[in-house]
C-alpha cells in the first residue's frame, strides 16, 4: 500500500502542472455547483424565513375612502375572518434640500405598539410622534437620510418641515432603484395635517382562519359584500401566501436555470479528467507493462490511477467550498438586500456543500473509470509495442478525405496538424463536446439578452403613451383635462376608470392571481395601449359589455372565447360580460394580478361612474426621457396644487429602465457561468493537446532528426488547437441558431414568466469566434512549448 500512495503521490507532484490544470477544472464546475445551489438554498430558505417573521396577512384591502376604525375593526365578525389591522396610506410630495427637485413618497400610519400584521420594525430612534416623521430604511440608505435630518414636505400651497426620528423597516416595499417611491411613517396626530381625520384609515391587513388560498378569496368577496352595504368601495385587493415569501416567484425560475447550468459544467469537468488520466496512462503505458512483466495486477493499476483521480476531487474541493460559500453568501445578502432583508450572519449551505461532495467523489471517479479500465487490460505485449505513433490514422474513407482536404488547402505542416486533430477521434468528439458546450451557451445567453431586448422594444412599442398619473380617488374628466392640456408638451390624455372585480364562471370565483382582480374602461377608440393578444381580438368602437383577459386566467378556468362570465363589482353589484379575447402580459411574473380590459363606456354604464376615472395616460410631444420626466412632474404638481391629489406617477423611460436593470443583473450570471464553461474547454483542450505531444513523440523526434524548427512544431500544435477551436464554432454556431428559439422561449417562460420574442444575437457570433480562438491558441501554447523540448535523443529512447 505505501508503494501506490507513493506512486500517487509521484504522479500528483511530478506533474505539477497538470494536476494544477485537472483540479482548477473540477473546481471551476464545483464552485459554479456550490454558489447556485447555496444560492437558491439560503435565499429561499431566508426569504421564507423573514416573511413569517412579520406575521404576513392573508390578504390587504384597499378603499376608496377614509373609514372609521370601528367598521373596519367589526369585520372581525365576517365567517372566516380571523384578525384586522388597520393603516392609512397618504401620497406625499418631498424633498430632502429646498434647491432639490419634489419627489413621490407615501405616509403610512400604523399602530405601532399594537401590530398584528405586516409588522414594521424599528431599527433606529424611536417611534414618530406629533410633528415627527420615520423613513423607510431603504430610503434612508438611497437617499442619504438618518435621524437628525429634516424632510420637506409640500401641503398643498405650503412646504412644511418635519424632522426624522426613526428609521423603520417595511417588509413590502419596491427597492427605492428600482422605483421613484420612498416610504415615511407617522402618527394619527401628524397625518390630521395631510387631511386625515384621527381615527380613519383607508386599508387594512386580514387573516382568515383556516387559511387556504381559495378560502381566503371566498372571505375577500364576502367582506367586499358587506362593504358594499355601508357604500364604501373597495379599490383592490391582493393576497399573500404566510409561508412563502412574495419575492420568491422571482427567483425559483430563475435558480433552476442557474443551477442546471452549474451541473453542466461539472459534467464539462469530468470530460477534462477523462482527458487527464488518458494522458498519463498513455505516457506510462511502458511503465503499466513493466508492473504486468513482473506480475501486477488490474486491480492494483486500477487502484492508483482511480486514486489520483479522487485526488483531483479532493484538491478541488478544497478551493470549491470556501471560494463558492464566500460568493454563494455576497450574492445571497445582496439579493436580500433588495427585498429589505437583514442578512448579516455568514452562513453555509449544507445541501450546497453535500452537492459539492457528491459531485467532486463520482464526477471524478466515474471520469476516470474509462481510461483506467483501458489501461488495466493493457496486456504487456500492447504496451511493449507502442510507440506513440498513431499508425492506425489513414485506414478508413474519412482519415484519407482529411488528408485530400489538407494536402489541398493548407501547407504541408499545417495539413500535418489537421491529419493529427483526426488522430483519435474518441478524444476528439469528448474534447468538441465541451468547446461545443461552451460556445453553445454563450450563443444561448446572448440571445437570451438580445431576446430580452426586443420583448422590451415590442412591449414598449404597443404603448403609445409616455406616462402615468395615479390619483388617490376618482376625478373627474373634464378639468382635469382642462388642467392637462395647459402643460406645454403634452399631446394626449386619457382618463381611465379602474374598478376592483372579482370574476365568475358558473357563480364560482375564478382562480385569479395573487394580487387580485381589477377591471379598467379603455376608450374603443383609443391608440394608447393594445396588449399581446393570443386569442379572439381587443376592444373597438361599438363593443358593449365586453371584456378581454389574461391567456393564465382563461386556462386556468376552462374559458373560452365568447363565453359569458359574471363580474363582481363590489358595492356597484354584479353583471354579466362576453369574453371577446385573451391576452399575454410580459413581464410581470407573478406579481401583477389579473387586469380585464372593458370599453370605458360600458363600465361607466355599470358602475355609474360617468366621466369619472383615477388614472391618466399622458402622450407628450417629445418622447426623450428629460422632455417626458418634465412634462410629468408639471402635471403632478399642477394637480397637486389644485387638490386632485396624485398618488404616484410612472414614466415609460423609466420604467425601461428599471427593467432592462433587473434583467441584466440575472444575465450578467449567466455570462459569467458561460464563461466558466469555456474557461473549462480551454484546459480540456489543453491536456487534450498534451496528450498528443506524449503520443507523437517519437514523431518530434523525427521532425527534429529531418531539421525541423522550434517554430514549426510550435506551429503544428498551435493549428491543431486553432482547428479544434474552429470546428467548434462551425458546429456550436448552427446549433444555437437551431435551437435557441425554443430554448430561449422555455428560459423567458421560467425565469421571467413572460414569452419572449426571438432575436438571434449575430454579434454574439463574432464575439464567440474571437473568444474561441484566443482560448484555443493559449491552451495550445504550453503543449507546443513542452513539444519543442524533446530532443532527438530523448523521442527515440521514449516507447
Amino acid at each position: 500500500m505505501g508503494v501506490i500512495w507513493t506512486k500517487v503521490w509521484f504522479d500528483l507532484w511530478h506533474n505539477r502542472m497538470r494536476t494544477l490544470l485537472a483540479v482548477l477544472s473540477i473546481a471551476a464546475g464545483l464552485f459554479a455547483v456550490g454558489a447556485m445551489f447555496g444560492m437558491g438554498d439560503l435565499l429561499t430558505t431566508n426569504l421564507d424565513k423573514s416573511h413569517k417573521e412579520v406575521v404576513p396577512p392573508h390578504l390587504e384591502l384597499g378603499l376608496g375612502q377614509m373609514v372609521d376604525r370601528d367598521i373596519l375593526l367589526d369585520l372581525v365578525n365576517v365567517p372566516g375572518v380571523e384578525g384586522v389591522d388597520p393603516y392609512c396610506n397618504v401620497s406625499i410630495s418631498y424633498k430632502v434640500n429646498p434647491n432639490g427637485d419634489w419627489k413621490q413618497g407615501i405616509i403610512q400610519l400604523r399602530d405601532y405598539t399594537e401590530q398584528k400584521y405586516e409588522l414594521v420594525q424599528l431599527r433606529d430612534g424611536n417611534w414618530p410622534k406629533k410633528g415627527e416623521l420615520g423613513v423607510e430604511r431603504m430610503a434612508a440608505g438611497f437617499l442619504n437620510l438618518g435621524a437628525g435630518d429634516k424632510l420637506i414636505v409640500k401641503d398643498g400651497a405650503y412646504e412644511r418641515s418635519y424632522p426624522l426620528t426613526s428609521k423603520i423597516r417595511h417588509p413590502f416595499v419596491p427597492p427605492p432603484q428600482f422605483m421613484d417611491l420612498a416610504f415615511f411613517f407617522a402618527n394619527g396626530e401628524t397625518l390630521e395635517r395631510f387631511g386625515v381625520p384621527d381615527g380613519k384609515f383607508n386599508a387594512a391587513f386580514i387573516r382568515v382562519q383556516p387559511y387556504s388560498a381559495d378560502y381566503a378569496k371566498e372571505v375577500a368577496s364576502a367582506i367586499k359584500d358587506r362593504l358594499a352595504k355601508q357604500n364604501i368601495s373597495v379599490l383592490g385587493v391582493s393576497y399573500q401566501d404566510p409561508n412563502k415569501h412574495w419575492g420568491r416567484s422571482f427567483f425559483d425560475g430563475i435558480t433552476l436555470v442557474l443551477q442546471l447550468l452549474a451541473s453542466i459544467s461539472v459534467v464539462i469537468s469530468a470530460v477534462l479528467v477523462y482527458n487527464t488520466l488518458s494522458n498519463l496512462i498513455t505516457q506510462q503505458t511502458n511503465q503499466i507493462g513493466i508492473l504486468k512483466a513482473i506480475g501486477g495486477k488490474s486491480g492494483t493499476i486500477i487502484q492508483v490511477y482511480l486514486s489520483e483521480a479522487l485526488f483531483y476531487g479532493l484538491l478541488a474541493l478544497v478551493i470549491s467550498i470556501p471560494l463558492g460559500a464566500v460568493v454563494t453568501f455576497a450574492m445571497t445578502q445582496s439579493f436580500l438586500g433588495l427585498f429589505n432583508i437583514d442578512y448579516n450572519d455568514f452562513e453555509l449551505s449544507t445541501f450546497a456543500i453535500t452537492a459539492q461532495i457528491i459531485s467532486a467523489i463520482l464526477v471524478t471517479l466515474l471520469a476516470g473509470l474509462i481510461p483506467t479500465m483501458q489501461g488495466a487490460m493493457i496486456t504487456v505485449r500492447q504496451a511493449i509495442a507502442s510507440y506513440g505513433l498513431g499508425s492506425d490514422f489513414g485506414s478508413n474513407w474519412l482519415d484519407r478525405l482529411i488528408e485530400k482536404i489538407g494536402a489541398r488547402l493548407l501547407p504541408a505542416h499545417y495539413a500535418t496538424a489537421l491529419g493529427n486533430m483526426f488522430r483519435r477521434k474518441g478524444r476528439l468528439l469528448l474534447t468538441q463536446i465541451v468547446l461545443i458546450t461552451a460556445g453553445f451557451a454563450f450563443l444561448l445567453v446572448m440571445s437570451l439578452n438580445s431576446s430580452i431586448s426586443l420583448t422590451l422594444d415590442h412591449l414598449f412599442a404597443r404603448n403609445h403613451y409616455d406616462s402615468t398619473i395615479q390619483f388617490t380617488g376618482l376625478e373627474r374628466t373634464d378639468p382635469i383635462f382642462a388642467l392637462a392640456n395647459t402643460v406645454n408638451g403634452v399631446d394626449k390624455a386619457e382618463l381611465r376608470l379602474i374598478q376592483s372585480a372579482s370574476l365568475l364562471v358558473k357563480g364560482q370565483l375564478i382562480k385569479d392571481a395573487g394580487i387580485g382582480a381589477s377591471i379598467e374602461g379603455i376608450p374603443s377608440d383609443s391608440d394608447f395601449f393594445s396588449p399581446l393578444i393570443i386569442k379572439g381580438r381587443w376592444i373597438q368602437p361599438g363593443d358593449g359589455r365586453v371584456i378581454v383577459i389574461k391567456r393564465d386566467t382563461a386556462e386556468k378556468n376552462h374559458i373560452e372565447i365568447g363565453d359569458i362570465v359574471t363580474l363582481n363589482l363590489g358595492d356597484l353589484g354584479k353583471d354579466t360580460w362576453q369574453v371577446i379575447g385573451t391576452y399575454e402580459p410580459v413581464f410581470t411574473g407573478n406579481f401583477s394580478g389579473d387586469r380585464i380590459y372593458a370599453p370605458l363606456e360600458s363600465l361607466y354604464a355599470a358602475t355609474k361612474k360617468h366621466n369619472q376615472g383615477s388614472m391618466l395616460y399622458v402622450r407628450t410631444k417629445d418622447h426623450s426621457a428629460e422632455a417626458v420626466t418634465a412634462v410629468t412632474k408639471q402635471l403632478k404638481e399642477l394637480f397637486d396644487g389644485r387638490k386632485h391629489n396624485v398618488a404616484i406617477t410612472a414614466t415609460e423611460p423609466d420604467t425601461r429602465k428599471t427593467n432592462e436593470f433587473q434583467f441584466s443583473t440575472i444575465t450578467t450570471m449567466l455570462v459569467a457561468l458561460s464563461v466558466i464553461v469555456a474557461i473549462v474547454g480551454g484546459i480540456a483542450l489543453m491536456g487534450a493537446l498534451s496528450i498528443s505531444v506524449v503520443e507523437r513523440t517519437k514523431e518530434i523526434g523525427v521532425l527534429r532528426a529531418v531539421g525541423a524548427r522550434s517554430r514549426t512544431i510550435i506551429g503544428i500544435f498551435l493549428m491543431e488547437g486553432v482547428l479544434q477551436g474552429l470546428l467548434s464554432c462551425v458546429v456550436a454556431i448552427p446549433l444555437s441558431f437551431a435551437l435557441g428559439g425554443p430554448l430561449a422561449s422555455a428560459l423567458g417562460q421560467a425565469m421571467f414568466g413572460a414569452k419572449l420574442d426571438y432575436a438571434y444575437n449575430w454579434s454574439a457570433v463574432g464575439t464567440w469566434i474571437i473568444i474561441m480562438l484566443v482560448i484555443s491558441m493559449v491552451a495550445s501554447i504550453l503543449p507546443a512549448r513542452s513539444a519543442t523540448r524533446i530532443s532527438v535523443r530523448e523521442s527515440l529512447a521514449y516507447a
